[in-house]
């Protein structure tokens, strides 16, 4: 008689099969005892490259950016207790963002004593703390659960508006011994669909006398900003762009218009807008400030964007980014098309110039100053950028001036720190644009004190070899709340951070460290840097102590 024999694996090894069978190739983490389980998997999964992290939290946006850039979840393995909960403000940063996440926790046993290793007296803090800020947070406790909750995740990181899943496999399930295997497949995605009931609002679009595109965060997904010039075109719409969506259309495509942020706008923008008798808010989030601000300033928004819980009086509803890339493409061929109007070109070159011209000016203006002006250091990268360079921005005085001096050739060219507005940002986010975009060279802008919290991951960048270089703005300073502190006309406090040598820093890590005092320096200082194949730290000497750059000011002179 045949007998059948039932295969039978570990926990661990059936959650990593289930992140093989939905593409991984590479995971962010930090091995720890309440995670051992998952390890032992990973160490035996040749498709699967794991990049050893510093500090957790690290992790998380590396998996951010990943995700952000690939379209498939990023993925992060921590072991419980701290190692999840040092993670916690990447993936709020994750979800700020839209970024498709799986964030993989090891768990306190089930049953646990009170105050067991890692945990604490409720052994469901991490399943709690993680709910706020997650599209779901589970805990697993019975090894049944293992496939379908990390096949579920898989889902749901895409779907709808994107954004991080947290599971929590508890000690005792990834210790324990072999379970059958279930049937494991890739997840069920959304399909890659226009958005029903489109014909409304083509019959809307068709009878607006003039339209302004405004691209918010949304936008930048990079399916979608494919899809964004064709929409432009097709209905001879400028675009403007919120300020974390900037690099969802090209600056160099004749209808780019500008930023768009309420009264610090660029002033030919809000002109435009106020002009315009219908908006299309193209990932622009219902409920949130940009779009707040826009319907308190335009004759009629529509917000296209995916949503989880869509609002059908903002706009139609759809499923997922990759339906909204499809709907984008629907409405250039379902609209009438109409010619670009020399007025919007006008506009369009208008704004460009202006702002060209009045970056220029502060520049000069402050030119003898000493230390100098940051925004030398990213006007001579700009003037170096192509459409192979992956920038990415810290919170800090860089923030403000590079999504202005910056030319963008698609969503590639720039990645913000998102609305969460995470310090330390810029160098692991680069370590994730690096392995999801292997071999372009990548530059990470920071301050000190930013670079100074994510530093720890210096050594991961230098251990792979990846071409990333790290620009940080050296000044000594929390600079961006030294000029808070200074316009309120309080006293300065509590915003010296100390002082280190970052260029012999990189040096003890067997990088380039390059150290630029004056700014004749600057250019061959890029050359020498973007020139590098290993990983290159440039240290800017600059200062801190100038006016932020508001449009409005520059533009008009002040």
């Amino acid at each position: 008689m045949a007998t059948t024999t039932i295969r039978q694996l570990r926990p661990g090894h059936i959650a990593v099969a289930v992140l093989a069978a939905n593409g991984v190739d590479v995971v962010f983490g930090l091995n720890g005892e309440h995670i051992l389980g998952l390890y032992e998997a990973l160490a035996v999964a040749p498709s699967i490259r794991h990049v050893t992290v510093k500090h957790e939290n690290n992790a998380a946006i590396a998996a951010e950016v990943y995700g952000r850039l690939t379209g498939r979840p990023g993925v992060v393995t921590v072991t419980a207790g701290p190692g999840a909960t040092n993670s916690l403000s990447g993936i709020a940063g994750a979800y700020a963002a839209g970024a498709p996440v799986i964030h993989i926790s090891g768990g306190v046993p089930d049953g646990a004593d009170l105050e067991s290793f890692h945990g604490v007296d409720d052994p469901d803090v991490l399943q709690k703390a993680f709910a706020g800020v997650t599209k779901w947070s589970v805990r697993i406790t019975d090894p049944a659960q293992v496939a379908d909750a990390l096949t579920r995740a898989f889902t749901l990181a895409v779907s709808g508006r994107p954004g991080p899943v947290h599971v929590e496999i508890a000690r005792n399930v990834l210790d324990g011994g072999p379970v059958e295997v279930p049937s494991i497949a890739p997840a069920v995605l959304p399909p890659a669909v226009p958005a029903a009931g489109l014909d409304r609002l083509i019959a809307r679009l068709d009878r607006a006398r003039q339209i302004t595109i405004v691209a918010g965060k949304g936008a930048w997904w990079p399916a979608v900003s494919a899809a964004l010039p064709g929409l432009a075109e097709a209905l001879g719409a400028p675009v403007a762009h919120t300020w974390d969506g900037h690099a969802a259309m090209p600056t160099g495509h004749p209808l780019h218009l500008g930023l768009y942020r309420g009264d610090a706008s660029h002033p030919e923008v809000r002109t435009y807008l106020r002009a315009s008798d219908l908006v299309l808010g193209v990932g622009v989030r219902p409920g949130t400030e940009a779009a707040r601000l826009l319907a308190s300033e335009c004759a009629e928004l529509v917000c296209l964007m995916a949503d989880d819980s869509p609002d059908p009086a903002a706009g139609p509803a759809i499923p997922s980014m990759a339906s909204l890339a499809a709907t984008l493409r629907a409405l250039a061929e379902g609209v009438r098309r109409r010619p670009v109007s020399d007025a919007a070109l006008a506009a369009c070159a208008r704004a460009n110039r202006t702002l060209r011209e009045a970056l220029s000016a502060e520049l000069k203006r402050f030119a003898a100053a000493r230390p100098w002006h940051i925004g030398l250091a990213i006007q001579a990268l700009a003037e170096r950028m192509t459409p192979d360079h992956i920038i990415v921005s810290d919170v800090s005085n860089v923030k403000l001036w590079a999504p202005l001096q910056l030319p963008v050739y698609g969503p590639e060219s720039h990645i913000q720190a998102g609305t969460w507005g995470e310090m330390g940002y810029a160098l692991p986010a680069a370590i994730g644009a690096a392995f999801a975009r292997p071999g372009r060279k990548v530059i990470a802008l920071a301050g000190d004190t930013s670079f100074l919290m994510a530093s720890s991951d210096f050594i991961t960048l230098c251990q792979w070899k990846l071409p990333i270089v790290m620009a940080v703005h050296h000044d000594g300073q929390t600079g961006m709340i030294h000029n808070m502190q200074t316009r309120a006309g309080g006293p300065v406090y509590a915003t010296e951070i100390g002082e280190v040598n970052f260029a012999r820093y990189a040096e003890a890590f067997g990088a380039m460290g390059i150290r630029v005092e004056e700014p004749d320096e600057i250019g061959p200082a890029w050359d020498r840097a973007l020139a590098a194949d290993g990983p290159v730290l440039l240290e800017f000497m600059a200062g801190y102590d100038f006016p932020w750059p508001r449009l409005p000011r520059l533009i008009a002179g002040e």
